[in-house]
Formats: C-alpha cells, structure tokens, sequence
C-alpha cells in the first residue's frame, strides 16, 4: 500500500514539473513576443514632404527621406530598411513628413502611371500643332507615321532670298548682284520639314493593334482609323519644336517609313505644271510600274 502511494506522489510530482515548465515556456514567448512588438528598428522615413515624380536619388541626396526609428509594431509589411533600395525611382504618390516609406510608394520611371515623358526619344521632345482633316491628310495619319510639313502662305523675292510670311525659306548671300530684286507677292509652298514622326494624336498616344482577318472572297478590312481630335503631336529635337511655334499653314502629307528625305524646291501658284503638260509621276502613270 505504501508503494502505490509513493509512486502516486512521484507522478504527481512529475505531473507538476511538466505544467511548470510548460506554462514558463508559454508565458517566456508572450515576453518575447511583447518585447519584440515594442522593439524599435531603423527604417527609411519621410523627413519632408514629398511630391508625386519626384526623383528618389534627389531625395536621398537631400535627406528628404533618411534612415529613422520606429517600433517593430509599427511597421508595414513592405517597409524599405535602406534608402539603396529605392535608388533610381520615382514617387508614385504625395507623400506626408513622418511616413513609412514602403516598397510600393517608389518605382522606376517607366511605371510611373500619369507620365508620358518616358516614351520620348532621348533628346526629343514633343510639341503640337492643330490640323483639321484637310491639314492631316482627312485623318489617314496615325501614331508612329511619318509625315512631310508643307508651309503655304505669302512668298516675296528679295536680296535675302525667298520668304513664307516671314520665314525663310532659302536665303542668298548677302551683296549677291545675281540675288533677285525685290518683287511683288505671290502664293506659295515651302517643304518646311521632311519624315517628323508623329507621337499622338489628341491625348492618345495610340497601342498595338491586331491585323483583322479576311473573309475568303472579300477584300482584306481596312485597318485605317480616322483620328479623334485636330491636335497633331510631333516628336522632334527642341530646336524644330521652336520653328514649329511659328510656322505659318502646315500641311501634312503622309510617306512611307522608308521615305528618303530630299532637297524640294519651294512651288510658286502660277504657273501651274499641268500648264505644260505635267503628270504628278513625270509619265503616265498607268504605264508606270507601280510604286515606282
């Protein structure tokens, strides 16, 4: 009898120490835990306000966001812990003194989502001009075409050479006794520039589109859109975008991408070449080979 009592208090015993333990081990986590919430950690903060774009590299440079302290508790998931890892990008939103900065508040400059500016061309810039149907060759242009500009206005003969409402087109040299003298006006056309690509029209910058198929026995569709607005925006260096702003009458006409630009002298009214006889192809065209 004895020994069953003894070996009652043994377990007993045992029982007890296992609960112990347990119950250390459990409450020694949730210390843990609570320490580990309340621990404070470097991360990369906000120090002044920041604008949607701006560059993160300027940022860091000017301490605008820095390394600061916050609690463990109180981090986003997607904190960034070094201001390395957001080198090279943009914000892509305001952004308040004091916040968090996270992964996603920052990307590179081709995700920035209401910029335009990364489809440019390096060195290029874009500029607009208005042109109604007749101008942009009855809306038959589309993003990414390339197109020849035409300046119709005023010409005047002088000693400086041939002018288009103030433009020159080609110029003497000065002193020249071979330069023409002054006359009176007459109608003309200049090629102003020759093969500008054409980045938008209207707002839209345009996108990839599928060939439509054929029914056997029909012609092919056409894939020709009419655009949705007169606003013709060209992709050109800064110094063309400048002469676009003061050229006179433009007017488009549509090349092919394999155009070759050529010299073109500037067209008076009158005489008209069908006066003599002239075809636009220099040959009868049904006689021609075709593109040629």
């Amino acid at each position: 009898m004895s020994s069953r009592r003894t070996l009652i208090l043994v377990g007993a015993l045992v029982a007890g120490a296992v609960a112990a333990l347990l119950i250390f081990q459990y409450v020694g986590g949730i210390e843990e835990k609570a320490q580990g919430n309340a621990q404070v950690v470097s991360v990369v903060i906000a120090k002044a306000p920041i604008e949607k774009g701006a560059s993160a590299d300027d940022l860091i440079n000017t301490q605008a966001v820095d390394i600061g302290e916050r609690r463990q508790s109180e981090l986003p998931a997607n904190a960034v812990m070094r201001p390395e890892e957001i080198k090279g990008q943009l914000a892509q939103l305001k952004i308040e003194p004091g916040t968090v900065i996270t992964s996603t508040m920052f990307q590179s400059d081709g995700t920035l989502t209401n910029s335009v500016s990364p489809v440019l061309k390096p060195g290029m810039v874009a500029v607009t001009k208005t042109a109604d149907q007749v101008h942009a060759v009855a809306g038959l242009i589309t993003q990414g075409d390339y197109v020849n500009l035409t300046v119709v206005g005023t010409c005047i003969d002088g000693p400086g050479g041939m002018t288009v409402d103030g433009g020159t087109v080609a110029t003497a040299p000065e002193g020249d006794p071979a330069a023409p003298a002054p006359t009176a006006s007459f109608g003309c056309a200049a090629s102003f520039y020759q093969k500008v690509r054409i980045l938008a029209i209207g707002r839209s910058l345009g996108s990839a589109a599928a060939t439509p198929v054929a029914t056997p026995g029909e012609a092919a569709p056409s894939t020709t859109a009419a655009p949705t607005s007169d606003l013709i925006t060209f992709e050109v260096p800064q110094e063309v975008a400048q002469n676009l702003h003061l050229a006179p009458d433009v007017y488009l006409t549509l090349v092919r991408k394999d155009y070759v630009p050529h010299p073109i002298e500037p067209s008076r009214y009158l005489p008209t070449p069908g006066v003599a006889g002239e075809t636009p192809y220099g040959a009868d065209p049904e006689t021609q080979t075709a593109g040629e």
